[in-house]
């Protein structure tokens, strides 16, 4: 089975399918794009209706007759549409009952409800569970909630106070005709902070909450479950930052875990960089997260399900991260006003991270194909007025497909009933070219700009030797890899140094002082005023602080006896320490030569060049070292 996606232009929408060039008109000028859950039909809105579309065959199939429809959006399985039109009033003076709900197979209303304000931010604003038995509708203060046996025809209270936003899980039902747990989102009011919450207890009128987290200087948050429903993230964000440092305001990201036995592990992300939080997103199989924040270059982290970071994927120009539907394959991307840098990976069973490749595309948007082995990317309009386009991407980055549009709107994959792909890691032969050198996984390097004034005469770059290296793309501090699982959790403020000192905080005070002298060269009889000797003036604790000088002074000889075995340690220690380090560096030296003489010296990014020259310098420091 082959994958295809939509394009829409302000002429229609329009089918491309892999391999072909040439796109297929479905339709006129309409609304955005919107599938069935199987991907058959196309809900497509036109002038006094909304039409449903076959895509194969691009015929009508059914019609709902409404006019005015500015927005609209499908249920959970697509069983059911949702429309809604401008608020108005009706003619009695109540406020019309603009927000619709309609049975796709018959075309019957089933619902009708005012909706004072209508906009794309919040939209939709009701909310389905997974299998269609029930929707959600927020009022002030209330969930109002809707089932499907009885047709919709009655509603059943649930009181929340406060209540700005909510998101249900995607988990199933506990049972039959159960709801799933619900988080919702209380903003600030009369001083008291914003918060977050997890209800269970649906079937009651005033539910209370299974996990309640509060933070400060928040406007709103978007609530993310992972697919199992046992955690859900909390994007806090604020249109203004209070430390001054953003213009786009702050963002933080705050865990709460749906089982009420975990309630102390309701924490905020422990991101690894300060700034915003550019994109968070579940893996499909709702066992990890990926967290791209903090100023440029941001940082990307991916945390297992106990938000707890396992791997540390560095830094560098990107502000997007995106799964594919089986949550082994994803990519990072810097899009918008960012280069365009997209990253491959492969995450393995135990979190580790392999690049498979890596490419540069300047785009808008990225979405992984149902099958999980093609990445679409899109340039569109309004963000970008000029070289709009489509492209589409192997998950290593090879280009399998590129569509110029003069105009483009939106661009989607068309979705597959569920279970017409199966999961697959990398192919064999891919493998195996990677194996050999004959595949590279890095993006291919461009030269860096070098002024005229300092190119060679005959018109090769070169950039001066005493450069001074700075970029907003790269972090060179970055260490990469499978981050090693701490001590726990600490219980100090932020901020506050950890000290392990013993039951005489004076006594370590003191043995602190001690070695700081020694390790700055003083002598070892001299005194320091505000050491031993400036204890003896310290209250009523004076004789024994005297006690305390007298013993240091009777045990001097000895301590120095002990100290010379200690310097002479430290010496050798410092010394195998440093030759460590150094025979790291001639192996990852010896690394590079390899792969340069396999795949040409071309490779090699100027920073690696840098790095082979400083051979010479590694190896007569280890000569000096005696190693």
């Amino acid at each position: 089975m082959s994958c295809q996606l939509l394009g829409r232009t302000p002429e229609g929408i329009q089918l491309l399918t892999i391999g072909e060039q040439e796109p297929k008109g479905i339709c006129g000028a309409g609304s955005a794009i919107m599938f069935t859950s199987d991907g058959s039909r196309l809900v497509s809105s036109a002038q006094g209706a909304v039409r449903l579309l076959d895509l194969d065959t691009a015929q009508p199939v059914g019609e709902i007759r409404e006019d005015g429809v500015v927005l609209s959006a499908l249920s959970s399985t697509g069983s059911f549409l949702v429309t809604c039109q401008r608020p108005g009033k009706a003619e009695d003076g109540s406020p019309a009952k603009n927000l619709k709900v309609w049975d796709v197979s018959s075309g019957a209303c089933l619902l009708s409800l005012a909706q004072k304000q209508v906009a794309k931010d919040s939209w939709p604003v009701l909310h389905w569970t997974h299998d269609d038995s029930a929707l959600l509708h927020t009022v002030t203060n209330t969930v109002h909630v809707y089932r499907r046996s009885d047709g919709f025809s009655a509603y059943r209270k649930i009181s929340i106070k406060g209540i700005g936003g909510l998101a249900l899980s995607l988990a199933p039902a506990p049972g039959p005709g159960q709801l799933p747990a619900l988080a919702a989102f209380l903003p600030e009011q009369k001083g008291t902070p914003a918060a977050a919450a997890i209800y269970n207890s649906l079937e009651v009128s005033e539910p209370q909450p299974l996990m309640r987290k509060s933070f400060f200087r928040t406007q709103g948050a978007k609530l993310l479950w992972n697919a199992t429903g046992s955690a859900c993230l909390v994007l806090s964000y604020a249109d203004y930052d209070a430390t001054n440092q953003s213009y786009y305001g702050e963002q933080k990201l705050h865990y709460l875990p749906a089982d009420p036995a975990r309630a102390d592990e309701a924490v905020t992300v422990p991101l690894p960089k300060e700034g915003p939080v550019h994109d968070v997103q579940w893996s499909p199989a709702g066992d990890y997260f990926i967290t791209v924040a903090g100023f440029m270059p941001a940082k990307v982290t991916l945390f297992n399900a106990a938000c707890k970071p396992v791997y540390d994927l560095g830094s560098g120009p990107y502000n997007m991260a995106r799964w594919n539907p089986f949550g082994r394959f994803f990519v990072i991307a810097g899009f918008g006003n960012l280069p365009g840098d997209i990253v491959f990976y492969d995450k393995k069973t135990s979190g580790t991270c392999k690049q498979m490749g890596a490419v540069r595309s300047p785009a808008v948007a990225a979405e992984w194909s149902p099958d999980g082995r093609l990445l679409l990317t899109a340039t569109t309009s309004p963000r970008l007025r000029v070289d709009n386009n489509i492209k589409v991407f192997t998950y290593f980055g090879e280009q399998r497909l590129h569509v110029p549009f003069a105009t483009l709107l939106d661009a989607q994959w068309r979705p597959s009933p569920p279970g017409a792909f199966q999961d697959r890691p990398q192919s064999p032969e891919r493998l195996a070219a990677v194996a050999k050198g004959e595949a590279s996984t890095e993006a291919p390097s461009k030269p860096s700009y070098v002024p005229p004034h300092l190119r060679a005469a005959g018109g090769a770059s070169a950039a001066p030797t005493n450069a001074v290296k700075f970029s907003l793309a790269r972090d060179e501090d970055d260490r990469p890899g499978k981050i090693k699982a701490g001590p726990g959790r600490s219980s100090l403020p932020p901020g506050a140094d950890f000290s392990a000192a013993g039951g005489n905080s004076k006594a370590a005070s003191k043995n602190a002082k001690r070695r700081a002298r020694k390790k700055g060269g003083a002598g070892g009889g001299s005194e320091d005023p505000e050491g031993e000797a400036g204890e003896a003036d310290d209250g009523p604790g004076a004789p024994a602080a005297v006690e305390q000088v007298a013993a240091a002074v009777a045990s001097a000889s000895l301590q120095d006896s002990q100290s010379a075995g200690a310097a002479a340690a430290g010496d050798e220690e410092s010394r195998q320490k440093r030759i460590r380090a150094l025979q790291k560096k001639q192996r990852q030296i010896q690394e590079l030569k390899d792969k340069a003489a396999a795949q040409g010296d071309k490779v090699l990014t100027p920073e690696q060049r840098e790095k082979l020259a400083g051979e010479k310098a590694i190896l007569e420091e280890l000569a000096s070292l005696g190693a």
